[in-house]
């Protein structure tokens, strides 16, 4: 659901009226809550293992395959912890 209002919002986000603008916001907010996605996925879980996704997704998650490797080490940390 985010990436196509990602998509969306990229694709409206030309000129200087309101729509751009909120389009702009839209957009940035989106792409922000996206990129930290796995960090949100570990917020319930202990301080060591939300501290260290956490760096790991600030230095290594705008590369797409430290990205996933990341959502993937959040994902087996929710599985581990179930």
């Amino acid at each position: 659901m985010l990436i196509p209002l990602c998509t969306l919002s990229y694709l409206c986000r030309n000129g200087d009226n309101y729509v751009a603008l909120a389009a702009n916001l839209l957009f940035y907010s989106s792409a922000l809550v996206l990129y930290f996605y796995p960090s949100i996925c570990v917020i319930r879980y202990a301080k060591q293992e939300r501290t260290s996704v956490l760096w790991l997704n600030l230095f290594f998650g705008w590369t797409g395959i430290g990205w996933l490797l990341v959502l993937y080490r959040a994902l087996v940390i929710g599985a581990e912890e179930e």
